[in-house]
Formats: C-alpha cells, structure tokens, sequence
C-alpha cells in the first residue's frame, strides 16, 4: 500500500490568478508532509484540502519546509507558516532548509512579528516552540534524511538567485521538483528515472510575443516547453508534472501539447489541490488520486 503522496498546494506564479495561489506543494511519507516551497495561500489551501478529504493531515504537522529560493511567490507564505499552525497549536517548530538568505529573512520575520509573538505567549496557553524556526542553509548534496525519506539538493540556475532543486527518495520511489531554474548540465543525470518530476515551465509559443526585457529575463532563468522536452527525453521520468506554469495566454492542454510534440511520456499540468500517489512498482506504478 502506497506510503508517499504529493499535494500541489499552489501551481502559480507571481502573478495574481483567482485559481492559483503561488509556489508550494507537499510530499507526504507516511503521514508526514514534507513542504516545498510556501508561496501565498499555502496554509489555507491546507486547511481547503483536509476540509473536502484530500488529505488526512493538518497544518500543525507542517513542521519540515524546503525552500528552492528566496523570491516572493515562493516565501510570502513564510509567516502565515510559523504563526497559523501556532494558533492551530503545534507543538513543535519549523525545520527550514534552503539557500543562503533564509536564514536573515527568518530573523527578520521574527523581528516583525515580535509583538505579535510576546502577546500571544503571554495571553494563550500554546506551545512555547510551535512559532520557532530553525534554518539551515545549504548549498547541495545531502541535506535532510529522517526514517521515512532522504533529501538530495542540486544547485539550479535562477539567474543571479541562489536556488536549488531537491530530490526526495522515499519508499515508494523518487520525487524530483526543479524549482525555478533554467535547465541545468548535471540535472538530468541526477534526476534520471524518477517516479515523478514537477518542473516549472513558460510556453515556447507565446515567449516569441513578450517584450524583450521580458524574453531576455525569462530565458535565463526559466525552462522554456521545448527546453523541458528535451530535459525529460534525457531524464525519462515515470511522470512529469508541469508547476509554476506561464502559460501567457495558452491553455493547460495546449501548454501539455507544446512539451509532447518533443516529448513522447506522460505529461501532466499541474492544478491547485491535485494529488499524486506514488504506489510500489508492483501494483502499478504512479497515479493520479484526486483532481
């Protein structure tokens, strides 16, 4: 019986979409979700998917976060993350592994929400540790093992952001998510063969009609579908899974068919409150629970 799912919390961007809050998802083993990422609505679409049975789990199990880079749409979340699941009274702290910078935004959180913090402590008998966060910057390799899953980093190339890629290997099978990253030499060969890739993705159709300011930032920083055609050609995941999508102006299925008219696998996009399993090779490999 499959131990290990993934919870798209968030598939958007930057950009305000009334269907799409921005960058987060959970891996959860065995009970235990393991966040990446924590753009804004993270909490809340928690609190939506427990409230229609898509997850047992609730926001004070929220206690390990994996940041892929400091950027608003990935971070926003940050506060609504020490201190809901606080008010929801989890017991224990936030464990926070991401690139350099977190730690200084984390004390800066701290700082700014030190009244609300002093009075809550003073006025409600919740935990003293449940507000707390705890950070460790890294760079790659590996960077988080517990009982039920292990933790690769990859360094990944968002311009002039530190950013990395992480890898889950769990006892279903592996788990990939690319972050925002341009396509990088060493990533296929470390992601080759995973149960499931989430990758970000701009739609190579439409880029030819954004300004040029615009083409020449996202073409450094971002995958474009062809590019991540052929990164999956190389990879050859069991499952890929588009987040992080800029359609700008195409569909879910047209940005799908931009991908496959280079890419042959299965290829999915990705939606706020998706939910993929991850089931033992012998009863069939990955599905799609619940959309």
């Amino acid at each position: 019986m499959s131990q290990t799912q993934v919870v798209i919390l968030g598939s958007g961007t930057p950009n305000a979409d009334p269907d799409r809050v921005s960058a987060s998802l959970a891996v959860v083993v065995a009970g235990q979700p393991y966040l990446v990422d924590c753009g804004h609505g993270a909490v809340q679409r928690v609190v939506e998917a427990r409230a229609v049975g898509k997850i047992d789990w609730d926001t004070t199990d929220l206690t390990r976060l994996f940041v892929t880079h400091l950027h608003a749409d990935h971070t926003v979340g940050l506060p609504d993350l020490l201190y809901t699941p606080w008010i929801h009274e989890r017991e224990a702290g936030l464990q926070a592994i991401g690139p350099l910078g977190l730690a200084d935004m984390a004390r800066h959180i701290e700082l700014a929400y030190r009244e609300n913090i002093r009075e809550h402590l003073s006025a409600h008998p919740s935990s003293r540790e449940g507000y707390k966060i705890v950070v460790r910057e890294v760079a790659g390799g590996c960077v988080y093992e517990d009982d039920k899953v292990t933790v690769q980093a990859l360094e990944a190339n968002h311009g002039d952001l530190a950013a990395l890629s992480y890898k889950f290997e769990t006892p279903d099978g592996t788990i990939v998510v690319s972050g925002d990253t341009k396509p990088v030499a060493r990533f296929a060969e470390w992601a080759r063969g995973c149960d499931l890739l989430l990758h970000e993705v701009y739609s190579a159709r439409q880029f030819t009609f954004r300004p040029p300011a615009w083409q020449a930032y996202h073409s450094r920083t971002h995958t474009s579908s062809d590019e991540l055609a052929a990164l999956a050609t190389a990879v050859r995941p069991k499952r890929l899974v588009l987040v992080h999508q800029l359609f700008w102006g195409q569909t879910p299925a047209q940005l799908v068919a931009e991908v496959q008219r280079a890419y042959p696998g299965e290829v999915i996009s990705a939606s706020d409150l998706d939910v993929f399993e991850l089931t033992p090779v012998w009863s069939g490999g990955m599905k799609t629970i619940m959309r």
